[in-house]
């Protein structure tokens, strides 16, 4: 019984051991893997508030469509008108509106007459020509009324709209180192009112009533000369 005795005392010190290291073992957490704490980390907030504050792309800013469609009136106009002026009955003014231009002549069958260019915006014509000549108006679908300004002398008139062979028509041409300048004004009784110019291109031309002319034709004859005569049409666009 002696001999067995240091054969126990080494068993019973490896149970211990053993029991021991188990022990230890089931005390010691075990350690989280770091790609589980990577997933867990949540998205800081000051990353969230930058994605939303982000500038909103703003929105182009659409026409009016009322002002649009003031707009395209104004291009699509197309008129012309023709009458007598007010306390003279020789003197006369025509007026064609193409979209937004215009084309308008004043003239009293001899000295007093000038040729006007502007433009006609949303019911309201302004006009100007040489020596001073001015148009101001207001016009319509019916008729055109205000002042004109020709040769010193303003005549207010409210005239209607006409179709050819009433309206305006002009003549130009060379003669022996001359420019002949000629305009007419066919009323809608086919009254003629128009004006001849010699060396139109002067300073001062000079002016005399226009001969007649033949509107089937499109010409008028200046003594040996023949004038062919352009019609000024708001309605074709002819002249502009």
């Amino acid at each position: 019984m002696r001999r067995n005795t240091p054969l126990m005392t080494l068993l019973t010190g490896a149970v211990l051991g053993i029991a021991l290291l188990i022990a230890s073992m089931l005390a010691t957490p075990a350690k989280t893997p770091t790609s589980y704490n990577a997933a867990a980390t949540p998205t800081p907030a000051s990353t969230a508030v930058a994605v939303q504050s982000s500038p909103a792309v703003a929105s182009p800013v659409a026409a009016s469509p009322a002002s649009t469609a003031t707009a395209s009136a104004t291009a699509l106009f197309r008129a012309d008108y023709a009458g007598r002026v007010q306390g003279d009955a020789h003197a006369s003014v025509a007026i064609s509106i193409h979209g937004t231009q215009a084309i308008a002549y004043a003239c009293n069958g001899s000295v007093v007459e000038a040729w006007l260019r502007g433009t006609a915006v949303g019911g309201r014509l302004v006009m100007t020509g040489k020596n001073g000549a001015v148009l101001t108006a207001n016009y319509d679908s019916r008729r055109a009324y205000g002042n004109v300004s020709a040769d010193g002398i303003t005549y207010a008139f409210s005239v209607y709209m006409v179709k050819k062979p009433s309206g305006l028509y002009r003549a130009t041409a060379d003669v022996r180192g001359a420019t002949i300048k000629a305009g007419w004004i066919v009323l809608p009784d086919g009254t003629q009112v128009g004006s001849l110019e010699s060396n139109a291109d002067a300073a001062a031309p000079s002016a005399t009533a226009a001969p007649p002319l033949d509107v089937a034709a499109g010409t008028a004859q200046d003594g040996s000369t023949v004038l062919h005569v352009t019609a000024i049409s708001g309605v074709t666009g002819s002249g502009f």
